[in-house]
């Protein structure tokens, strides 16, 4: 399940409840704690979608900063829950980026590390597949690039979520600087109608963009 359908699920799920964090974990009983952390988890999740379809910058910032924050909380209820490990990767990443953080070695080691361990806890996460395949892609083979072990994570999170939009433009780029252009296409024309299906305004952007880039260089 994808963090999207994971997000709708925990929304309706709690739609009618108020959720309210008390400030010391230690008062609050074990399940009613979990429950809080996967409520906090999905806002997380929601604001990180926000964060991704935002059309400026502000608004993208702002998204991921309270994105961060309900992460953050989520993970000090519960760290072995996986859909608030991965939200706090995810936004924080996004954070750090936003702001104009230059990626170095600290950086990325500690965002590695957390997107490790997302997948330690569920390995067929298909969002943090995503992102591992991503990070294989762009990063420099001195730093742990590989395209072919981008192409095996980005594959598998396709199959585990065949609705993935953000997969399909990584896998596409992949292709892309694999020289294997004809391979990518398919991949962004397919992400070009989930996008417009979906109302996703960016993704669609991003996807049309490259398919151009694409088309133009072959």
């Amino acid at each position: 399940m994808s963090w999207h359908s994971r997000v709708q699920a925990v929304v309706l799920a709690t739609a009618l409840a108020a959720i309210s964090v008390r400030s010391s974990a230690i008062d609050t009983p074990r399940g009613e704690q979990k429950r809080q952390a996967q409520a906090s988890a999905a806002q997380a999740l929601a604001c990180l979608r926000r964060g991704e379809d935002a059309l400026s910058d502000e608004a993208r910032l702002s998204a991921y900063r309270e994105g961060l924050s309900l992460a953050q909380q989520a993970v000090e209820l519960d760290a072995a829950n996986v859909d608030a490990q991965f939200a706090l990767f995810a936004t924080e990443g996004r954070v750090l980026l936003s702001e104009g953080v230059v990626p170095n070695p600290v950086n990325l080691y500690k965002a590695r590390s957390r997107l490790d361990h997302v997948l330690e806890l569920d390995p067929n996460y298909p969002d943090a597949l995503a992102a591992k395949g991503g990070l294989y892609r762009q990063l420099p083979w001195a730093l742990g690039g590989d395209l072919e072990k981008a192409e095996d994570c980005l594959t598998r999170a396709i199959e585990l979520n065949p609705q993935a939009i953000g997969a399909r433009i990584e896998l596409a780029a992949t292709y892309r600087d694999m020289g294997h252009p004809e391979r990518a296409r398919p991949l962004l024309e397919k992400a070009v109608d989930i996008a417009k299906q979906e109302g996703r305004a960016q993704r669609l952007h991003q996807a049309n963009q490259l398919l151009a880039e694409i088309e133009r260089s072959h």
